[in-house]
């Protein structure tokens, strides 16, 4: 808190002004008035600034149109029997590969390719995934990059077009057990595995980077070299209409000024905008459209809250299909005014009644919302991949109903209302803005919540074991909040243990099975990998894998920055990804929301620097 006393500040203005005034009309007795200068404001550092070339717009641009790439039965099913799994059957108007249902109902699906798009995915399993590490040397990066490249060069997954494919830095996932301790004793487990490569492919068209929910790919190898995992966002690209850009480079940065500013609100937050690229959109629909695309980062004034990267759009012509506005006005329904419950109604009178059977979802927005758009077109957008395949094949997955949507606040994860709030859906998400351990419910600066009080101090845990509640996953879509194994070992100033990484957690898993997260710093909003991930985690594959893979597919390539959490400020990449998983819920998806005992073993799995 600041040590400063306005009434002693109000004193000395008052002082100052009365003795002013007395040598003002003493000296206006003796000498004739003279104009005095006004005196000058000191400079105020902008909250925006932009710090690189706004590159010209060149005299036109092609809109190249799209069309759904063929679907890729015959190389997927090769490759799901390489990895000593079923064959592909169909099913509806899509292809499949359906695993038994399990005691827990999830049956979800290990591979799936959508006849009508021609989108691919194949899902690892990472309790495959580790018993292949345990008993195999890790597989090194020129392996999985060459493995990647015969892949990615094969017509049947990525077929030829007049755009161009590039491989990005191959991204290694290690994992790492822990023991819960006995009271008062020390976290311990066994030695980290690496245990899969995620290799990432990057779109170009006329040079420029391809953005959007669309041109997304990447392949995964278990430690063998086996491919045990790929995504396919990847419409076939042609020529199409080329067009002369509407706008100048000072129309550029007033948008990007206008973009920002909902962002830059609090009192002392800043936005260093340090790289604008001209570049395409997909929305995995018709078209690659032209655009400007920039990045920002976002800082507050609290240094105990995570910087933000954000990134935006700006079409350079009319769009033909939207094109994502970090200051618009944001679809799908907006999030209710959250009430304390009254524990003597139903459900504490909180959220909509469930439809049995049904996963349950519960978003919880930023309160800020109503300025900063961002948190609900996040929340919105994973909804809408969530339930996706439903809307279009009826049936196919278990129906997911989103039962609470209500604005943030810090007693719905934290105390006796959570049992009504988190701890009352299957599936929970929320949104920025964090860091290790902790994330505001308003703005970037209020209302915290700490993970460190979740289960302590009286406070309940979440899962069966804290009094019957049914949280199974927390999707915690926030800068830096799950610090990894490999964060606290390398903590500047911390313990060199990298097992403290489980402490705050093993309160938390009273009968929860995922939490779902990122050791760095985000892009935010990041709606296509809200959407993305949304819909990857609806085929009902391994929700940690899922998660992985689709921040690899969507994040690959996207530049580093300076960590300030660890010793000697090493360079970390953006959005990666990190997980907390319950020993008995490796390979389970979002649908295993099965009740069970407080966990006694847990799993990090991380992607590395």
């Amino acid at each position: 808190m600041s040590s400063r006393r306005p009434g002693g500040q109000l004193t000395a203005v008052i002082v100052a002004l009365v003795y002013g005034a007395g040598f003002v009309i003493a000296a206006a007795a003796q000498t004739a008035p003279v104009a005095q200068p006004k005196p000058q404001a000191p400079a105020q550092t902008p909250p925006i600034r932009i710090v690189v070339e706004i590159p010209a717009p060149p005299p036109d641009m092609e809109v190249f149109r799209l069309v759904p790439t063929g679907a890729p039965v015959t190389f997927l099913d090769a490759r799901l029997k390489a990895a000593g799994l079923p064959g592909l059957g169909r099913e509806q108007n899509s292809y499949l590969l359906r695993m038994p249902v399990a005691e827990d109902k999830e049956g979800g699906l290990r591979a799936f390719i959508d006849l009508k798009s021609g989108d691919t995915e194949f899902i690892p399993n990472m309790r495959e995934i580790v018993r292949t590490a345990e008993k195999t040397r890790p597989l090194s990066s020129d392996r999985a990059t060459a493995a990647a490249e015969a892949i990615y060069a094969d017509r049947q997954f990525i077929p030829k077009d007049v755009t161009r494919l590039q491989i990005a830095e191959v991204i290694p996932v290690v994992g790492g057990e822990a023991t819960r301790p006995e009271p008062g004793g020390a976290t311990k487990g066994r030695p980290p595995l690496d245990l899969m490569t995620l290799v990432p492919a990057v779109r170009y068209a006329d040079g420029y980077r391809v953005y959007g929910i669309g041109s997304h790919a990447v392949v995964t190898f278990d430690a063998n070299g086996t491919m045990v995992g790929a995504v396919r966002r990847w419409r076939t690209a042609s020529t199409g209409e080329r067009i002369k850009p509407q706008i100048t480079v000072d129309q550029v940065r007033d948008d990007i000024l206008r973009q920002l500013r909902p962002l830059v609100t609090t009192e002392g937050t800043t936005a260093l905008v340090d790289k604008v690229e001209l570049a395409y959109y997909d929305n995995n629909r018709n078209y690659l459209e032209p655009v400007y695309h920039f990045e920002a980062t976002v800082q507050t004034v609290d240094k105990d809250i995570s910087p933000i990267r954000a990134s935006g759009f700006i079409p350079i012509g009319k769009p033909r299909e939207p094109i994502p506005d970090l200051a618009g006005k944001p679809e799908g329904d907006m999030p209710a005014a959250a009430k304390l419950p009254n524990s003597t109604l139903p459900r504490g009178g909180i959220g909509a009644s469930p439809t049995p059977d049904d996963i349950t979802l519960g978003e919880y927005a930023n309160r800020d919302w109503p300025n900063d758009s961002g948190y609900v077109s996040m929340s919105n957008n994973f909804f809408a991949g969530l339930t996706f395949v439903n809307s279009i094949l009826p049936g196919l997955l278990p129906p997911v109903t989103r039962t609470q949507w209500v604005e943030a606040w810090p007693w719905e994860v934290v105390g006796p209302s959570s049992k009504y709030y988190m701890n009352a859906v299957n599936v929970a998400y929320t949104v920025p803005h964090g860091d290790w351990l902790i994330n505001t419910t308003l703005r970037n600066n209020a209302d915290f919540w700490n993970v460190v009080n979740i289960g302590t101090g009286g406070n309940p845990g979440y899962g069966a074991a804290a009094g019957g509640g049914v949280l199974a996953t927390w999707v915690i879509m926030s800068c830096e909040v799950l610090p990894s194994y490999y964060d606290r070992l390398n903590e500047a100033g911390g313990s060199g243990n990298g097992y403290d990484a489980f402490n705050a957690w093993w309160p938390v898993f009273q009968g929860m099975h995922n939490a779902i997260a990122f050791r760095t710093i985000m892009f935010y909003p990041d709606n296509s990998l809200q959407w993305g991930f949304g819909y990857a985690a609806s085929l009902g594959g391994d929700l940690s894998a899922t998660w992985f893979q689709e921040v690899a597919a969507y994040e690959g390539g996207r530049g580093t920055y300076a960590s300030g959490h660890l010793a000697g400020s090493p360079q970390v990449h953006y959005d990666r990804a990190s997980s907390m998983i319950d020993g008995r819920s490796l390979g389970q998806s979002i649908y295993a929301v099965g009740a069970q005992s407080a966990s006694s073993s847990l799993w990090n799995f991380w992607m590395g620097n």
